[in-house]
């Protein structure tokens, strides 16, 4: 899966490499799930997708256009659980492998 970008102004950012924290954050976020109807509801993904980027959240509510900041939360959760997801697959595929290697 292509990495997501986000643009701040001119500047075109990439998402970090992935760490084991980054699953915390996805978790704690998806276990929050804000609410359409908060009042921070914009910033708290601003404040998400700011963890992946070098970027801060500030920059992220001030800089980029409205539309793009939902958009941008989506696809850095997507991205997190696609890549996971493909990680595992290859756990598996490998394990299933070993484990047929042994009984042979």
């Amino acid at each position: 899966m292509e990495k997501p970008t986000i643009k701040i102004e001119d500047k075109i950012c990439a998402i970090k490499e992935l760490k084991g924290k980054d699953w915390r954050i996805l978790g704690e976020f998806a276990e929050l799930a804000p609410s359409y109807v908060e009042a921070d509801f914009i910033e708290k993904h601003a404040a998400f997708v700011a963890k992946f980027y070098d970027v801060t959240a500030e920059e992220i509510l001030d800089k980029m256009p409205l539309e793009e900041i939902l958009p941008a939360s989506f696809a850095t959760r997507n991205y997190l659980l696609n890549t996971l997801t493909e990680k595992i697959a290859v756990i598996e595929k490998n394990a299933e492998v070993d484990k047929a290697e042994q009984s042979s």
